[in-house]
């Protein structure tokens, strides 16, 4: 009987030997299985971060992912590993240094610089008011088509396709010349660095400077002129004014009492257009008769308005620009006066004596039949288209009384 219970005993501790061994085995296995899980997670989280490196686990039990930029980095959990590469990915970037801002420095609007900066020193430099009245008429079509913009956001490609939106190729030649201008001020003052019109193709017009008149249309416009009803004596003594001395439009209208002198016979012709167009001509007999027999209203001969001319050059002649009238005094004086073409330059206001020379020294253009005869010598031409000059300053007298 102690055989058998001391045989019993021994079975029964065999028997807890052995479900110890397998719940000691059991425990080990999930201890085991748990890591290989989690390096497993470890991996699929690289995986998913895009990140290269190596992955391996310690013999203490922490897993460990090296990457050249994070260098090493220990945990172990997948969650632990994500948090640890997070906060290394905030600590490298707190280090990189972030780029500024650049800020579009202000600029003025075009209108605002061209009334503070561009048009005061224009000013100083004594423009004429008719170059202003230019100036302001400019501003007002660029505020007029909303292109009044700051300074810095013009482009080239902007302002040519504004300059080529204008019909007239006149106006469009003198819009480029203004911006031009100004922009080219504005890179003085350093309000900009650069003139985007610098960089568009100079604007093509062809310019038509129009011609003499022809003896036969000279005394058909006085003729119509003079027997017209509609027209005040001082209108008619204008256009007697303008083809005796030459003078431009605005010029002859800003003749005042004190640009003659009677005395000294001589005229001050107040210029409009360049430094060489404020000049002085001598007081032809005929002009004196002219101005003599008019009285100045506000000290100006002529005080009427620019519309008018136009519309009595239209009923009269209405082929015919006023300027053709300046063309046919500067011709009659090379043509057939023989007056030296430099001396005619200065009584025209020319900038240069190569203007003269290229429009006023075409005989043809007061009589074509005559400069045609080839039975007929230069000067002899000359003498005749000097009597027909003669002819048309008689209707001119007997006008005057």
């Amino acid at each position: 009987m102690q055989t058998d219970g001391f045989i019993k005993i021994i079975e029964d501790t065999e028997e807890l030997l052995r479900e110890a061994r397998d719940n000691i085995g059991e425990g080990l296995g999930q201890i085991i299985g748990s890591k290989k899980t989690a390096l497993q997670e470890v991996e699929e989280l690289i995986i998913e971060l895009k990140l290269n490196g190596s992955l391996r686990e310690r013999p203490n039990g922490l897993i460990e992912f090296r990457n050249t930029k994070l260098g090493s980095v220990y945990g172990r959990t997948k969650e632990e590993i994500n948090e640890k590469i997070t906060k290394r990915f905030r600590e490298l970037q707190s280090h990189v240094k972030k780029p500024k801002r650049t800020r579009t420095p202000k600029s003025p609007l075009l209108s605002e610089f061209y009334r503070n900066s561009y048009l005061p020193y224009k000013l100083s430099k004594s423009v004429s008011k008719s170059t202003v009245t230019g100036y302001e008429s400019n501003m007002r079509y660029i505020a007029d088509q909303r292109f009044d913009k700051p300074l810095l956001t013009y482009s080239a490609t902007e302002i040519e396709s504004f300059l080529y939106a204008i019909p007239e190729t006149r106006k469009r030649q003198i819009m480029q010349g203004f911006l031009n201008n100004v922009f080219n001020r504005a890179v003085v003052l350093s309000v900009v660095r650069d003139n985007p019109c610098a960089h568009i193709e100079k604007v093509e017009h062809k310019q038509n400077e129009g011609t003499a008149l022809e003896f036969s249309e000279q005394e058909r416009f006085f003729k119509t002129l003079f027997s017209s009803e509609k027209f005040t004596r001082t209108q008619k003594c204008y256009f007697i004014f303008v083809y005796l001395t030459g003078c431009r439009r605005t010029e002859a209208l800003n003749v005042t009492a004190s640009d003659v002198d009677f005395d000294r016979k001589v005229l001050h012709v107040p210029g409009t257009k360049t430094d060489g167009s404020d000049r002085y001509l001598p007081l032809f007999p005929l002009v004196e008769k002219v101005l003599r027999g008019l009285t100045p209203e506000n000290g100006k001969f002529f005080p009427f308005y620019e519309a008018s001319v136009d519309r009595i050059l239209k009923e009269c002649l209405k082929e015919r620009k006023l300027h053709d009238l300046r063309h046919t005094f500067g011709t009659i004086q090379c043509c057939c006066n023989g007056v030296d073409v430099k001396t005619v330059s200065l009584w025209m206001g020319h900038s240069t004596i190569q203007t003269t020379l290229r429009i006023y020294t075409h005989p043809e253009r007061l009589d074509l039949a005559t400069f045609l005869r080839g039975d007929l010598t230069e000067e002899e031409k000359k003498v005749i288209l000097k009597a027909k000059y003669e002819e048309i300053l008689r209707l001119i007298y007997d006008f005057l009384g």
